[in-house]
């Protein structure tokens, strides 16, 4: 467990027939509900896990490309980095829940909050990747290469929309706070 959950778990001290004692955590913090059912649950969680796939099926194929734009700094420093917030979103979205239930605040921090915080993040990243190779063949004098460079711009702006599908996605996932524990 994350040290930041550790408040919302209290060490409750049990002693078995054998006379052994054994510390179990028990949960005092709030509980949180998600605006979805069963069935749209599974079908979130399927939405996102494809865009994801998606996402990461261009981004890999973009860095394949072999372009020259992606031995400059500002192309592949961008393209690097977002390997870290689209792994984040994957675990996330691996982590959601199936059935509609209350949730422990661990719970949703490690799914449905990494998840949003990771596609913009990512998508950030992406956008910046692609400002960086727009930049790139607006200075670029060569004309050898232009093919690739385009190849890798369309899959990785492909990338960047399916990065904004995966945020439509996640605006039907509404985390509320329940008042009663």
């Amino acid at each position: 467990m994350p040290k930041r959950y550790a408040d919302d778990y209290e060490n409750v001290i049990t002693t078995d027939d054998n006379g052994n004692e054994k510390k179990l955590p028990v949960y005092r913090g709030k509980y949180y509900r998600v605006a979805l059912d069963e069935a749209g649950l599974a079908r979130f969680k399927r939405n996102n896990l494809a865009a994801l796939a998606a996402i990461l099926a261009l981004h890999i194929a973009a860095g394949f490309v072999g372009n020259p734009g992606m031995y400059r700094l500002y192309v592949a420093l961008p393209y690097v980095i977002a390997l870290a917030p689209l792994y984040n979103a994957v675990t996330g979205a691996l982590r959601l829940p199936r059935e509609a239930r209350k949730y422990r605040r661990d719970e949703v921090g490690l799914s449905f909050e990494r998840m949003k915080t990771a596609v913009f993040i990512l998508t950030g990243l992406l956008a910046a990747g692609l400002l960086g190779e727009i930049i790139f063949l607006l200075t670029s004098t060569t004309e050898a290469g232009r093919g690739l460079e385009y190849l890798y711009l369309s899959l990785e702006a492909l990338a960047a929309a399916a990065t904004f599908l995966a945020i439509q996605f996640q605006k039907s996932a509404r985390v509320q706070v329940l008042e009663e524990a």
